[in-house]
């Protein structure tokens, strides 16, 4: 499997693809995985029991893929007699290099995007475009994780007997609802108001997550009147290098303290967010977010802004709701709703459909199943 980043790295994609893996090594499929080098990252490590290996890619600011595409080359032909399939998480113009590789290897190739309007994102017309749908159009399989990512294939004219649907996945044993007793608990263990709502949000600090929007709003509107704790659960984004972002939200809590509460980043979200009430994701666009399939997990009521991904896991009114983004009296009427009883049963219609949809157990089955189906 390739991501092109990886742990330590924060990557949705990244965390997929592990969740992926553990399943498909139960299985008793062999998974490895290669990635990206980047500063003060070993070249070969194990991680959750994984080999992964770092590539260098070049230096230069323009077409460092070439120098990672010749390392990742010459790696697979040397190790050509040791894997049957290449699997790229993200359909990038980088990524989609998997194709012609396998191809000239003897091998198969998997892609799967995993974010709308950008993995397969076409801009002016150019060489880099060109290579990209040439590329794409060498996988075997093309994995779209929602109804626009499947149309995006489409319109790059991927045939659709190599175009397959296939969602994000949850570990819904290890996300789970807990008990009152226990969620008061965990808001010992963390510091939390014992007898506040608490929404959280969880996701990596960036403009796409629109988390400073969000902030900024729940402070000026006093938490829409509901007394609630907004806790933010998220790393420092790469493309907020200075953390002008991060910082925002320092200033907001120095501010508000008693409304908002910046945790930064854990390995694990899970406790968090059984301490919470409710779950809100204000992206401006989606693939099919963890976080939301993790807090769905949980049997929080979800609030979550009407964009791409969002809206296909949230069922408007029945496991969730949906409010406009950037709509301030459409947030606020939906942070009302989640803590209804309206909101806590479709919590509970929420952890229900991931049970039957996007449990990691029947998806890894599936994957393994499109694998066995490359070779027939």
């Amino acid at each position: 499997m390739y991501s092109s980043y990886f742990p330590p790295e924060f990557s949705g994609a990244a965390r997929q693809a592990l969740l992926l893996a553990r399943e498909l090594r139960r299985l008793g499929h062999s998974v490895e995985f290669l990635t990206v080098r980047r500063a003060g990252l070993a070249a070969r490590e194990q991680i959750d029991g994984f080999q992964v290996t770092r590539l260098e890619a070049g230096r230069g600011r323009k077409h460092r893929e070439l120098k990672l595409w010749w390392n990742m080359l010459c790696f697979l032909f040397a190790r050509r007699g040791d894997f049957d399939v290449l699997h790229s998480h993200g359909a990038y113009y980088t990524n989609a290099i998997v194709g012609p590789f396998a191809r000239l290897l003897g091998k198969r190739s998997v892609v799967k995007a995993s974010l709308a309007q950008d993995d397969l994102h076409q801009g002016p017309r150019s060489l880099v475009n060109w290579a990209h749908r040439l590329f794409l159009r060498r996988v075997d399989v093309c994995v779209a994780i929602s109804r626009q990512l499947k149309q995006e294939f489409e319109a790059l004219g991927i045939r659709p007997e190599r175009l397959q649907s296939l969602p994000n996945a949850v570990d819904d044993v290890h996300f789970h609802p807990v008990s009152a007793d226990e969620r008061a608990r965990h808001r010992v263990r963390f510091g939390l108001p014992p007898d506040r709502p608490i929404f959280l949000f969880a996701g990596v600090i960036d403009e796409r997550k629109n988390i400073n929007w969000l902030a900024d709003v729940w402070c000026a509107q006093d938490a829409f009147g509901s007394q609630g704790l907004l806790l933010v659960l998220g790393p420092q984004s790469r493309d907020d290098p200075s953390g002008l972002l991060t910082c925002r939200l320092q200033a907001l809590q120095a501010q508000y303290p008693d409304r908002l509460m910046w945790a930064g980043s854990c390995d694990d979200p899970r406790d968090r967010l059984q301490a919470a009430d409710a779950f809100i994701l204000p992206s401006l666009k989606e693939g099919l977010p963890n976080a939301l399939l993790e807090a769905m997990a949980c049997g929080l009521p979800c609030v979550a802004a009407r964009s791409s991904g969002n809206a296909e896991l949230v069922v408007d009114g029945e496991t969730g709701v949906l409010y406009e983004a950037a709509d301030v009296d459409s947030l606020a009427a939906a942070c009302s709703w989640a803590l209804s009883a309206a909101g806590r049963e479709a919590g509970g219609r929420a952890r229900q459909l991931v049970e039957r949809k996007y449990s990691i157990r029947s998806l890894a089955e599936r994957y393994a199943g499109l694998y066995r189906d490359l070779f027939s």
